[in-house]
């Protein structure tokens, strides 16, 4: 079984990369954010209180997960209901840091990301996935780009959906996320022991896709 991990933070273009990646080499794709993303959306619009530890820890206990690859796209589901067009509404993307900081979260998350991978040949993407999740992968990559630059990626997504969306707040927010993510105590992102970092700041999909597959054909 082989699996190959891509970590960074937000909008490096880990999916988009990873999906494109899996194509290439024929393996499943996972982007165990949507993971992380579909609990909490389950824990708001249940109204759970993002102080409520064992609500929060219940609802990961019970999620029936699935993915679905298409030609273009990775949908979700859980208990079969497709979760894909809501997990990435403001509310979901404010508040998933703190789920997802939470160590029992995570512990039940981590299972899950096994359990996938291990199925079968994967290309899965996270935050942690080399570091933490397969740290014997035995190809790493860590994904990373200019934090502005970042914020523009999610800035040009985001303006399609609600037009009064402004730059400044979108890169104020991800700073934030950035430093959440580096410091939590529970898994913090990190470059994983042995990764490969490709900075594209200047790279489309296509280019970093062609460089993480070098060293992978290397």
């Amino acid at each position: 079984m082989e699996i190959v991990t891509i970590d960074g933070p937000t909008s490096s273009g880990k999916n988009s990369v990873g999906f494109l990646l899996s194509q290439k080499l024929g393996y499943q794709y996972i982007d165990t954010g949507m993971i992380y993303r579909v609990g909490t959306y389950l824990v708001l619009t249940s109204n759970t209180a993002l102080n409520d530890v064992a609500a929060i820890v219940n609802i990961f206990k019970s999620l029936n997960l699935r993915f679905q690859t298409d030609e273009s796209e990775l949908r979700i589901f859980n208990e079969d209901v497709d979760l894909t067009g809501f997990l990435h509404n403001q509310d979901v993307t404010q508040n998933v840091p703190i789920v997802a900081a939470i160590k029992e979260v995570r512990e039940i998350t981590k299972v899950v990301q096994r359990r996938l991978g291990e199925s079968q040949n994967t290309v899965m993407t996270g935050r942690d996935i080399g570091s933490e999740i397969f740290p014997e992968a035995k190809y790493k990559f860590f994904l990373t780009a200019k934090v502005e630059i970042r914020a523009k990626r999610r800035f040009d997504q985001l303006i399609k959906i609600n037009p009064t969306t402004s730059y400044e707040t979108v890169l104020d927010d991800m700073i934030k996320r950035d430093k959440v993510d580096t410091e939590r105590e529970v898994s913090p992102l990190r470059i994983p022991e042995g990764a490969i970092v490709i900075d594209n700041s200047n790279l489309n999909v296509e280019q970093s896709v062609e460089e993480a597959l070098k060293h992978i054909n290397a």
